[in-house]
């Protein structure tokens, strides 16, 4: 908009230069207004409007806009309270050729100060629709704008608009995360959503899209009324977040309050489409797909709020024969599908249970004849594989995978063949040869380099324990600073050294002689790896210790500085190396001893 050439306008030709003149003259004003608006030059553009006071309002660009609009497009708020000044109150609803007033580019423009002044100069601004029949609320909540949003809503009659707009409006802002905007304007007239039962419309499209919207929003697992229903840690962010120079924390306060306002979105929506017929209701569970669309995120909060009031919902299964569990495995979504422990012996009835055409559920296949564990034998969607890093850790979360839905299928469904002729395990293992060969790789390389440094430490602290600091008794052979306390330091950590470099070389030998079976990967190697990496860890901290203290031993009575500036030398040393290699170390812990235990257990989300 404000990069448009300065509009031209051609006269017929008149008799006298000095009409001319005065044409050129006129022109030139516009020009003149035009870069004054653009650079927000107020000066200059009043010396223009001295000259010619219709340049305030006349068109000055191909897209016909006025001087406001440039310089409510341009965020010039000094510009535009001097210009409305000058202007009539009809002047503001002057339109460009795309049909937008200048409140719309200051709606857009996200600047409230601007829209409050043409506003107290024109208070039918608001109503006034510009390009695609828009009104500015509309075109601030697409762009996201929150504070002009929150002001244009307090001033737009958004009583007079029809239904289905305020509906266009209402997803607008659920798609822009606006859900405290969201939840007044439902507030205000539940009626779009539910029309009364004399005014046969059916549902309205856009209360799907809105519902399909939510099903892809991450919601508060808290879905209660006010502040009082805060936990502990969402209050103590709230009251950190008022202190200055800590924005993070504001920024965390602000993210939490908007999940829960998504939850009582969710929850008041759901709550009105529960009472609309059960025709219609069907249709939107089965046209909408949010079951489908929230299992593939992992939106166990959106789930739980529909099943608590809904809990037949368990049951639904979508067009490729899939309830929710089913999705949670293809999409490794261990959070969904933990809630099937909380369904009790249920889960043991949805095995056996028959739909219309008396087929059981155990038996739904895919258009490839998978069961339910054959979905856990394919490969995982690369978004949730690249979760952990590494190809040997994301090999075992397969198989952890793999076999905690091997804990709940039916005995026959473990040897059951697909369309292939594959059982499940066969197709684990074709799914997955080459991620195993790359983790077997990775596993190699990182234990080979890892043992190298292990030698070398070896070698050296090793070689350490024999030439001790002060040398030896010629006579006994004994160390001559034996009873030095810092000589035992250097003893105990050398020897701690040894051992633990000596400890970490056998792992990593270890690691490299394995078979590498698709089960060595759910615990052997990577505690092979762990363990070896921490001994590693304990070899280096040892080694460093065991120099420093050597130069207290040589120098501590000498000179006091340079022992000093050593050891914290060493301190330094250990400390990089923890931070630019503990991830590994600790992604192993993870995901060895952490997943194992708690990746399915069930958490505070409930089903019914």
């Amino acid at each position: 908009m404000t990069g448009d050439s300065p509009k031209t306008y051609e006269s017929e030709p008149e008799p006298g230069s000095d009409d001319k003149s005065e044409l050129f003259r006129a022109d030139s004003c516009r020009v003149e207004v035009y870069r004054a608006a653009l650079r927000g030059d107020w000066k200059a553009a009043e010396t223009a409007l001295n000259w010619d006071r219709s340049a305030g309002c006349l068109e000055i660009t191909e897209r016909e806009d006025r001087p406001l609009h440039i310089a409510a497009a341009t965020k010039r708020t000094v510009f535009v309270r001097n210009l409305v000044e000058n202007l009539n109150t009809s002047d503001l609803a002057l339109q460009n050729k795309h049909g937008n007033t200048a409140f719309c580019n200051a709606a857009v423009s996200g600047v409230v100060e601007i829209a409050k002044v043409m506003y107290e100069k024109n208070k039918e601004l608001p109503t006034i629709r510009g390009g695609g029949q828009m009104t500015p609320f509309e075109m601030a909540v697409l762009l996201g704008n929150k504070k002009m949003v929150e002001y244009l809503y307090k001033i737009t009659p958004l009583g007079d608009f029809e239904a289905k707009e305020r509906m266009r409006i209402l997803v607008a802002t659920i798609h822009t995360d606006m859900y405290d905007i969201a939840l007044k304007i439902l507030n205000t007239d539940p009626s779009i959503v539910t029309p009364p039962p004399t005014e046969k419309k059916g549902i309205d499209p856009q209360v799907l899209l809105a519902l399909q919207a939510l099903a892809q929003k991450h919601l508060s697992h808290d879905y209660g009324y006010g502040t009082s229903q805060e936990t502990f840690w969402e209050r103590l962010v709230s009251i950190i977040a008022t202190v200055p120079y800590v924005p993070c924390f504001k920024r965390i306060y602000c993210a939490l309050q908007e999940r829960r306002q998504a939850g009582q979105l969710v929850k008041r929506l759901w709550e009105l489409i529960l009472t609309l017929p059960d025709k219609d209701f069907l249709k939107i569970i089965e046209e909408t797909r949010i079951l489908t669309d929230a299992a593939k995120i992992g939106n166990v909060e959106f789930l739980t709020l529909l099943t608590q009031s809904y809990p037949d919902l368990i049951w639904k299964i979508n067009s490729d024969k899939y309830s929710i569990f089913h999705i949670a495995v293809i999409y490794r979504q261990e959070r969904v599908f933990s809630l099937i422990y909380d369904t009790g012996a249920i889960k043991d009835l949805m095995m056996l249970y028959k739909d219309n055409k008396n087929v059981m559920m155990r038996h739904y296949k895919d258009k490839k004849g998978n069961n339910i564990l054959h979905l856990a034998a394919k490969l995982a969607p690369p978004s949730r594989l690249n979760i952990v890093s590494g190809a040997a850790l994301q090999m075992q979360r397969e198989i952890l995978w793999f076999k905690e839905v091997e804990k709940i299928v039916l005995p026959s469904d473990i040897k059951m063949k697909n369309n292939e002729g594959k059982t499940p395990r066969e197709l684990f293992s074709d799914e997955h040869n080459k991620l195993r060969e790359a983790g077997e790789e990775w596993m190699k390389d990182t234990a080979t380099s890892c043992m190298v440094v292990a030698a070398l430490i070896a070698t050296v602290v090793f070689a350490a324990a024999f030439t001790v600091p002060g040398g030896n008794n010629d006579k006994t052979g004994a160390p001559i600073l034996l009873n030095d306390r810092w000589f035992t330091v250097f003893v105990i950590y050398d020897a701690v050294a040894m051992f633990s470099s000596t400890a970490s070389i056998i792992m990593f030998l270890s690691i490299l002689t394995s078979r590498y079976a698709e089960d060595d990967f759910l615990f052997t190697l990577p505690a092979k790896l762990m363990f070896g990496l921490i001994s590693l860890f304990a070899s280096i901290v040892c080694m460093v210790v065991t120099f420093s203290a050597t130069f207290f031993v040589v120098y501590k009575s000498k000179e006091e500085t340079l022992p000093g500036l050593v050891a914290a030398l060493a301190l330094l040393t250990i400390t990089l190396y923890a931070v630019l290699n503990s991830r590994l170390s600790i992604a192993l812990i993870r995901s060895t001893c952490w997943s194992s235990t708690f990746m399915f257990r069930p958490d505070k989300h409930r089903l019914f």
